[in-house]
């Protein structure tokens, strides 16, 4: 559609019209979802596939009596009841719990502080700096079932075991140290481990966000008269807030979810002290009994405490973004 105008000069000149706002928008709504959803479908069946089905899957095992090469039969909440107050699993469920959060947060919380305390370090001026930065990343970069297979060389309780070998031979001490033997010793040792292969995580994630921070603003602060602790406390953190929190989320997350040191150092003890819950749906699940139903009820009943830090990391990310 057009229309015919006369301009100052006399001459007619032909304008072309929008058409409707409405309809073209519509039209352009309706051709951009399309495309928008074939290509978002390859994702959809990725998700549907390996996180859907997979957790819808989870959920009803743990609300069956499944054992390994028997059919399964319905139990509604039995598993559930079993765990929280059965006779036999109730004791052994929330020592794991205990267990878990201590292990996940004593980690997380020293992962934090040693995380910090390196970048700051690192973000300074220094000869070497690089090369410190390299040695540093080591640990995040080793696998860690490599990780694990080394620290039970070097916690070993034997003569065998690197502490112990110099203990008794360049120390002159007789007694041999249960790192992994002693259960009052085993979960630290296993902390100690898990606190060593991902401080680097926390150093990398807060050094790349005091590069972001503008000099000006330490400037600024030291012009008012702020000490190094209070230019730490009033420029610093406020802008590796977002960062703090997300690596934080993201490593508990992890860590409360991970088998590996425990499996490779302890499987789990001694007499349960390093018994975490994904161990015990391990132990229940396929090592021990074998009942996949009550292993799949361990994991469901911890799921809402993951469910809570997910939707506290998505919100922190969206509105790190809408600052941005």
């Amino acid at each position: 559609m057009a229309k015919v105008v006369t301009v100052g000069t006399g001459a007619r000149e032909t304008i072309p019209l929008l058409a409707p706002r409405g309809r073209t928008g519509q039209r352009l709504l309706g051709r951009d979802w399309k495309i928008a959803w074939l290509f978002l479908f390859p994702l959809l069946i990725v998700l549907i596939g390996l996180v859907t089905y997979p957790f819808v899957a989870g959920i009803v095992l743990s609300l069956q009596h499944k054992v390994v090469g028997e059919t399964a039969t319905w139990a509604g909440l039995d598993n559930y009841r079993a765990l929280v107050a059965g006779d036999q699993y109730a004791s052994i469920f929330w020592h794991s719990v205990r267990v878990s959060f201590l292990y996940t947060g004593v980690a997380v919380g020293v992962k934090l502080v040693l995380g910090m305390s390196m970048a700051l370090l690192l973000n300074e001026q220094f000869p070497g700096r690089s090369i410190m930065r390299a040695i540093l990343f080591i640990p995040w970069a080793v696998p860690t079932i490599i990780v694990a297979l080394t620290w039970r060389w070097i916690l070993d309780g034997s003569l065998y075991g690197l502490i112990n070998f110099i203990r008794v031979e360049y120390l002159g001490q007789e007694n041999l140290i249960q790192f992994l033997a002693n259960p009052n010793i085993a979960l630290w040792a296993v902390v100690l481990v898990a606190i060593w292969q991902g401080t680097p995580f926390f150093t990398m994630m807060f050094l790349a966000g005091m590069q972001a921070i503008s000099s000006e603003q330490y400037e600024a602060a030291a012009l008012d008269g702020a000490n190094v602790v209070r230019r730490f406390l009033d420029v610093t953190l406020p802008a590796l807030r977002a960062p703090i929190i997300i690596t934080a989320l993201l490593s508990t997350i992890w860590t409360a979810n991970s088998i590996n040191f425990i499996f490779a150092l302890t499987r789990g003890g001694p007499v349960n002290a390093t018994m975490t819950f994904p161990m015990l749906a391990y132990e229940i699940g396929i090592a021990g009994a074998r009942q996949l139903g009550l292993a799949a009820a361990v994991s469901v009943l911890f799921f809402p405490f993951f469910i809570i830090a997910i939707v506290i990391l998505t919100r922190r990310m969206l509105s790190a973004e809408g600052r941005a």
